[in-house]
């Protein structure tokens, strides 16, 4: 082409030109006719892709990226990552996001990376997406059965149109795989392109990858390793049995880390649940200590009534608050349908149980039966622990550090006592019950115990590096330093300032009654960063 350009200009040349500019303006012309020119006839790594791919059967197109024979019996797809391979490009990212039409700001395949540290530096990109698990946590725990785990490909598939958007997979799954779509009301995630393998066509991110680092393998189901991490900074696999295969040349040093691994940031507040948590767990208590005074005669039947009336009331409430949680509430009439192994199925078939019973007991009062409403009262005082169990297992079956048993109960049931005690101490000192003090004094007594239980814990954390739950004492520290404090300050009014002032003979029911609505704020509080800070599990670096 320069050969050319140059023949023609000395052909140009044996022209007179009196004008410099017109030289300049012609040999730029002739410059971009010939590049447009050869342009033309160029074969970019677009057109050489192209050709290849439409002259190509679909049987051979992809044949060493993807199987070409279904699993056999005991087999399934699963991911292999290359990670010589991956630049960190995203290709695979944007195809996922284009060719499945997703939605803006959402994502089903990340990008994340692993690094060293200043005296041995390491850089490693990771891609991620669902790991099509042996044993599917969210599966496990969809209280409407809207996952589906392929028996041939093994492939774990999200049923739309089933999700009532609960978002209970996202706190089961330890990879952050399943995605809220607020817009949709629902939950989705990749589904390994199913379609595309069943035509031969490999998926989104295998065809888009540049380098070949994602290929789709069949592994033996008996050899999905149950313990150890598939990564660096991934949670244990005996949880899940995650089936995706990370592979190198180069061993991980040890000193990898995930790049995010000093990062604090707020999980979701869930701020319905954390309502709801707090007010049935309130009624609940306020029916067991009833029961309790009416065992022990100490009440009447309407005083029994009156405060049941109130406990039902608050459990009421707090039960459809959380239907405000939900991305579809219309459809949370199915949420039984996965009692066999959802906890979230059966707490809400033992809320409903709980509210039957407090219908019971309502029941019992109006007809003005003392020994019906002894059972009944019974019966709501037993449905109302046993909600609160399945509530504490919820939390406890995500395997999140933070939500451990021993902290989740302590945290529920120290809200059951205190507030339960508190509500039914507070409507009997406006009964004129002879006793209602001795039954604020103890409220106020169990209040300073689960508070300092729940301090000590905190800061045992906060210094003990190795404690399972340092991160969200870190998290609590630096992050809710103002919602801690606001906290501390209402238990210390409550539980100091408001007593000193009815010692001193000042009205009780009425101080009483804002000692308990302080206290019941401190625990909102409370069980809004027990959400925001259980840091939950999730790939390296994303």
């Amino acid at each position: 082409m320069i050969d050319d350009l140059a023949n023609t200009l000395a052909t140009e040349s044996n022209h007179s030109w009196e004008n410099s500019g017109n030289q300049s303006s012609l040999l730029r012309s002739l410059f971009l006719e010939n590049l447009l020119e050869e342009q033309q006839t160029l074969r970019t790594p677009v057109t050489l892709f192209s050709e290849a791919y439409d002259q190509s059967s679909p049987a051979t197109r992809f044949s060493h990226l993807i199987p070409l024979s279904q699993p056999q019996r005991g087999e399934q797809y699963s991911f292999e990552v290359d990670l010589d391979a991956c630049t960190g490009c995203k290709a695979c990212v944007a195809a996922c996001h284009s060719l499945n039409g997703l939605d803006d700001q959402e994502s089903w395949r990340d990008m994340g990376l692993l690094v060293g540290t200043r005296t041995k530096p390491y850089v490693q990109t990771v891609t991620t997406a669902c790991h099509h698990c042996v044993d599917p946590a969210c599966a496990e725990g969809c209280p409407v059965l809207a996952y589906d785990k392929d028996s041939i490909t093994g492939i774990v598939r999200h049923l739309d149109d089933q999700c009532i958007g609960c978002s209970y997979c996202i706190l089961k799954c330890p990879y952050d795989v399943p995605k809220f779509n607020l817009k949709r009301g629902i939950v989705r995630k990749c589904d390994m392109c199913q379609g595309r393998l069943a035509e031969g066509e490999a998926p989104a991110c295998v065809q888009a990858c540049p380098n070949e680092a994602i290929k789709i393998r069949l592994v033996k189901v008996a050899d999905v390793p149950n313990q150890g991490q598939i990564i660096t900074g991934a949670f244990d696999s005996h949880y899940t049995r995650p089936t995706t295969r990370y592979l190198s040349k180069r061993p991980l040093p040890a000193h990898a880390q995930p790049a995010d691994a000093a990062r604090f940031e707020k999980d979701h507040a869930h701020t319905p649940l954390s309502w709801m948590l707090v007010m049935t767990q309130m009624s609940a208590g306020a029916f067991v200590f009833c029961a309790a005074a009416f065992w022990m005669n100490a009440l009447t039947v309407t005083q029994v009534g009156i405060t049941s009336a109130v406990a039902f009331v608050m459990g009421f409430i707090g039960i459809h608050l959380s239907l405000l949680h939900l991305g579809q509430p219309l459809k949370a009439w199915r949420a039984f349908m996965g009692w066999r192994k959802s906890w979230l199925s059966r707490e809400i078939i033992a809320f409903g149980g709980f509210a039957g019973a407090g219908s019971a007991a309502m029941a019992a009062w109006w007809w003005g039966d003392s020994t019906l409403m002894n059972l009944a009262l019974t019966g709501t005082a037993a449905a109302g622990v046993m909600a609160v169990v399945t509530s504490i297992m919820v939390y406890v079956d995500t395997h999140r550090a933070y939500w451990s048993f021993q902290l989740t109960a302590e945290k529920f049931l120290g809200t059951l006592v205190v507030l339960g005690l508190g509500l039914n101490a507070c409507i009997w000192a406006w009964l004129d019950h002879p006793h209602s003090g001795t039954w604020i004094t103890a409220t106020i007594l169990c209040l300073w115990i689960v508070s300092l239980r729940e301090q000590a814990l905190n800061t045992e954390a906060l210094v003990d590096e190795k404690s399972p739950w340092h991160r969200s004492a870190r998290i609590l520290e630096e992050l809710h330093q103002g919602p801690l404090l606001a906290r501390r300050f209402l238990l210390a009014f409550s539980g100091m300032v408001l007593p000193l002032l009815m010692v001193c003979g000042l009205n009780a029911p009425v101080l009483f009654t804002i000692s308990v609505v302080l206290m019941f704020a401190s625990q909102v509080i409370e069980r809004t960063y027990f959400f925001t800070a259980a840091a939950g599990s999730r790939m390296p670096g994303n």
